[in-house]
């Protein structure tokens, strides 16, 4: 147990413990009567064993003297005893007086130590047996014990009858007096009862208004919550009719990409195939084209009216398309044609995603969406082209999407008219995203599936690379990069409606193209599957037992090894923490709290050493190792406050076990449990050691490495050449040298993406050097276990504190080509582990070079609507002229007819004036129908062409070594130690880092594990695979890590 003490007031507990002891001796202790209500200090006899027990004080070996008086009581109540044992009268019928209990609460200080001996007696005599039974044979027939017991057994029965009867007459009668006071308290309120009544409901308005109160400021009404029976139409089937004359509908007047407005249908002009039908139509708008008839296709016409049920996914729509701009009337309020990609569920708040054919992407509530009349039997081939692609893919994949994850304020590499934007995140709605661009301070809502995005866009261009190389079938593992946005596969709240998510017409088809998204994982796993998940987890934690002796500091100028004792070697005990090593050889571990004078409230961990120094920082402890020539190591030891060093954890049930699944090999054992079922582990050849085959030019000659000739165990970075390697190699990425770089005493806080490279044999610092961490054996004490989904686990039964090493993750090394093969063969991909550190570097710096294009750089390019530098395509510029001359052509049209109406008489100029006018406000209602949104694009397949066609590709790295030269793979599926047991996380708790030891060639690191954050003992340890889905064709491997942000795929 740790000792929490006062800093401050050590000095004045040390001289108050040496004035109390002073004193007492000088005082002399005076013998009282045991009775401590009577404390009679005269005349005092030693207690027979009958007198100490009738007052309570048998257990108090000091309380041996008692008065007379007191005396003479006990022994009456003890004759009493006899006389009714003796004379056969049943001892629990007899009305005894209630016992006396004595608590001491100290006994060392108030009363002398008695070495008078006690008396024994009996007051009954008997004639005495060789043989004890026959003894308690005696005794039992004549005192009657039999009879006790039976008549006690039945006197103490029917007295808990008579108690019984008596509390269910309480019972009764307490009841009766709550149920009075009950109507008493009903009859007293109800006289002042209010009178409820009903009001019809308040509307106060949109949540966008603001009120002004007088001098109380600004008052924002609540947003409102949408109830999905009060917006909602209910589940049904989607019903599509043909329109009939004079009914009313909306139409497209010129583009898909224009607005749809209001027309009237005069006759079906004709029915050439179900979907495929002709109308004759009339605009309703007071415009120049309103008169003339015009034939449209059914697929370009949409109801009047909202549809009478749900709509599904996949349904070809109308739309209201709000625009954040208010000012924006031409475009926003509109109806712009769509599908919808999300139904309304409670993660959306009851909205439909609606995709608009030109790059739009909007929430849209139920009575804003029309639909339309007529589909296609796959709904993208109504799509606009620019759209198609994205919208076919999107299809086949839902509900099981790929976003990225996003949160404010976090900066995102974006697309816009073919440039890449440093952008960062406004807000974040569902599946949509609100990006501001600082560079011109304009905002935009993308979805978040976009490949505007660049994640997104990299991990398309990544699998076009890949599907270019020979075919693979081996999963990949490689170390994550942090600070990248991460790529989510999931429903997200779309997945109970599979079945009815795609329209009605060609149902049969459409489910041939969606059946991958209907096999796809539950949302929740079933529930004996949540229950082995909480038996797995299951145990108890029990503390280790030391010594914890009271260390008294005698003053001394400097230690040294003297103040060790008994020694302190490691390998005394084995298979334990190491953080419970200090703890066995004599020292302290302290939780300390501040002054009561300081401001800050928390603790600090203190470290007290067997010669009663106190150190309190990671340095002093390193010193004093130093000095003193300890055995013990630095990351033996921990500052965390929230690291318990002493407890263990222990598994509820074992239904499988094993002591130690290495079989000797690893430093400590490594147990094996199975809490769920009689399953054991696979058989596997246990090595702790890299095992290269033959195609694998590993070269461990030592004269190749890099040494240091440090003598301080490499305390200082400046002068050890094994650290500044990692060092100097930060500034390959970080574009600046960090010093910091590497362990701080054995503790790895953060990933060093670059590399650490540790001292190695040829170095001349020892054992205890600050640079030599994943070389040394396992110390840890590690489980291995059955999980419910995963397979087996690995988890740690001692707390481990955070940045620290946990173990290597090793097995046979294989070539690409052999790997590939084996992988067809025989399988067990999901156990390669890929040595990548050189694609890992070179990914790591691409991207620096695309930065955000600079507005002022494209003064001479022909300006966008948005920034300022994008750059139109041919086709867009080819519409611009043409709309150019369009309008060119309606003003001299419109000059030319004013020029007329002002030559015309002036008993005319009233009539000709309100026909103008009318006539100007049509033209202006025609200008805004032919005007179009800027079209956007899910997907900017210009600039993925331009990536993929003209990017200059540069040399690879690898290729220095060989043109054949491919990664490296760590096979651990037969051979390999207990690193290839760790699971994956979404949210790992373990991190991996390249670390080269016996090597300093680039291809050939080793694979290490370091703790994220403090795991608390019972933990599982988990990493993150970083897998890249969708590149190993005809594989899927969903994610069951159960983390708070799952990203759903493995695979």
């Amino acid at each position: 147990m740790a000792e929490v003490i006062e800093l401050s007031d050590d000095e004045i507990i040390i001289e108050d413990d040496l004035k109390k002891a002073t004193s007492n001796r000088s005082t002399k202790k005076v013998l009282r009567c045991l009775n401590s209500d009577c404390r009679f200090d005269k005349e005092l006899i030693l207690a027979e064993e009958y007198v100490r027990r009738y007052y309570g004080v048998l257990s108090y070996p000091k309380k041996k003297r008692v008065c007379v008086k007191c005396r003479d009581e006990a022994k009456v109540q003890q004759d009493g005893l006899v006389e009714t044992l003796l004379s056969s009268r049943l001892l629990l019928a007899e009305k005894l007086p209630p016992p006396k209990t004595t608590v001491v609460l100290t006994d060392s200080d108030s009363d002398p130590s008695d070495d008078g001996s006690i008396g024994s007696g009996s007051e009954l005599e008997y004639e005495g047996y060789d043989n004890p039974e026959d003894t308690i044979i005696f005794l039992t027939k004549s005192l009657g014990l039999d009879r006790q017991i039976t008549e006690g057994r039945k006197h103490l029965e029917e007295r808990f009858l008579k108690i019984q009867v008596g509390f269910d007459e309480l019972n009764a009668e307490y009841n009766k007096v709550e149920t009075d006071l009950d109507t008493i308290r009903k009859d007293f309120y109800n006289s002042f009862r209010p009178e409820i009544r009903w009001q019809p409901p308040l509307d106060i308005g949109p949540s966008s208004i603001t009120f002004q109160q007088d001098r109380q400021g600004e008052v924002i009404a609540e947003t409102p919550v949408h109830i999905p029976n009060e917006n909602l139409a209910p589940i049904g089937p989607l019903q599509r009719w043909e329109l009939q004359p004079e009914e009313l509908v909306y139409s497209m007047k010129y583009s898909l990409f224009a607005r749809w407005v209001q027309a009237q249908v005069i006759e079906v002009e004709s029915r050439e195939t179900k979907n495929n039908t002709l109308y004759r139509i009339r605009y309703n708008r007071n415009t120049k084209s309103s008169g003339l008839p015009k034939v449209m296709a059914g697929r370009h016409l949409a109801y009047f009216n909202p549809c009478a049920t749900r709509i599904p996914v996949g349904t070809r729509i109308i739309a209201k398309y709000r625009d954040d701009d208010p000012k924006n009337t031409t475009i926003s309020g509109s109806y712009y044609v769509g599908i919808v990609a999300e139904i309304p569920t409670a993660a959306n708040k009851y909205r439909y995603l609606v995709f608009f054919d030109d790059g739009y992407a909007q929430y849209v509530l139920h009575h804003d969406i029309r639909v339309v009349t007529e589909a296609s039997t796959y709904p993208w081939d109504d799509v606009s082209s620019d759209a198609r692609d994205f919208i076919r893919e999107y299809l086949k994949m839902y509900p099981e999407r790929q976003m990225v994850r996003l949160q404010k304020w976090n900066y995102v590499r974006t697309e816009w008219n073919g440039q890449w934007w440093k952008a960062q995140v406004k807000e974040v709605d569902g599946s949509l995203v609100k990006m501001f661009f600082p560079l011109d301070g304009r905002s935009e809502w993308i979805y978040r599936g976009s490949f505007r995005l660049g994640p997104l866009f990299n991990k398309r261009l990544t699998i076009q690379a890949q599907s270019e190389q020979p075919l693979r079938t081996i999963r990949r593992r490689t170390a994550a990069i942090p600070g990248r946005a991460v790529v989510e596969y999931g429903t997200f709240g779309q997945g109970q409606d599979t079945e009815g998510s795609l329209s009605n017409e060609g149902q049969g088809e459409r489910r041939a193209v969606a059946r991958k998204s209907t096999s796809a994982r539950p949302g929740t796993p079933p529930r004996d599957v949540l229950i082995k998940v909480e038996q797995e987890s299951r145990g108890s934690f029990t503390n280790h037992s030391y010594t914890d002796d009271a260390i008294v500091f005698q003053a001394h100028i400097t230690c040294s090894s003297a103040c060790l004792k008994d020694g302190d070697s490691m390998e005394k005990y084995k298979g334990i923490s190491p953080l419970l090593y200090p703890l066995l050889f004599g020292w302290q571990r302290q939780v300390c709290k501040k002054r009561k004078k300081s401001v800050s409230k928390h603790f600090d961990i203190y470290y007290m050493a067997p010669c009663g120094r106190r150190l309190h920082s990671v340095e002093a402890i390193f010193n004093y190792l130093l000095i003193t020539e300890s055995a013990l190591e630095i990351d033996c030891f921990s500052l965390e406050v929230a690291v318990n060093v002493t407890t263990e954890w222990e598994p509820f049930r074992k239904i499988f076990f094993t002591n130690d699944i290495s079989k000797g090999e690893e430093n400590v054992p490594i147990s094996g449990v199975n809490s769920l079922d009689t399953v054991e582990p696979q058989t596997l050849m246990y090595c702790n050691v890299r095992l290269p085959t033959e195609h694998v030019p590993l070269n461990l000659d030592p004269e190749f490495l890099v040494c240091c000739d440090c003598v301080d165990d490499c305390r200082d970075k400046s002068k050890c050449q094994c650290w500044q390697l990692t060092v100097q190699n930060t500034a390959i990425l970080d574009q600046t040298t960090n010093n910091n770089a590497g362990y701080e005493f054995r503790r790895l806080y953060e990933q060093v993406q670059s590399g650490i490279y540790e001292c190695n044999s040829r170095c001349k610092c020892s054992n205890h050097c600050l640079n030599r961490v994943v070389q040394h054996p396992l110390r840890l004490k590690l489980q291995l276990f059955k999980t419910a989904q995963r397979g087996w686990g690995v988890r740690t039964l001692h707390d481990i504190p955070r940045g620290g090493f946990i173990c290597v993750y090793v097995g046979k090394m294989l070539n690409e080509i052999i790997a590939n093969e084996e992988g067809k063969t025989i399988g067990g991909d999901d156990y390669y582990a890929e040595l990548d550190y050189i694609e890992v570097m070179e990914n790591a710096k691409e991207g620096y070079e695309d930065e955000p294009v600079d507005p002022e750089f494209e003064e001479g390019k022909e300006e966008g609507s948005g920034s300022g530098s994008a750059m139109a395509s041919d086709d867009e510029s080819k519409k611009g002229k043409d709309e150019e001359t369009k309008d060119s052509e309606t003003d001299k049209e419109s000059e030319e007819k004013k020029e007329e109406k002002s030559s015309s008489t002036e008993e005319k100029e009233d009539k000709a004036g309100e026909s103008d006018a009318m006539e100007e406000q049509s033209e202006s209602e025609d200008e805004a129908d032919v005007k179009q949104r800027q079209p956007r694009m899910f997907g900017p397949s210009e600039l993925l062409a331009s990536q993929t066609i003209t990017k200059k590709p540069h040399k690879k790295l690898r290729s220095f070594f060989g043109e054949d030269e491919r990664v490296y793979i760590m096979d651990a599926k037969h051979t390999g130690n207990i690193g290839r047991f760790l699971n994956h996380s979404c949210e790992p708790n373990v991190f991996v880092q390249n670390v080269f030891v016996d090597t300093h060639d680039l291809r050939f690191p080793w694979v290490a594990f370091f703790s994220i954050s403090n795991i608390r003992a019972g933990t599982e340890l988990t990493w993150d695979y970083s897998y890249e889905v969708d590149t190993v064709p005809g594989k899927v491997k969903y994610c069951y890590c159960g983390a708070r942000k799952c990203r759903g795929r493995l695979l």
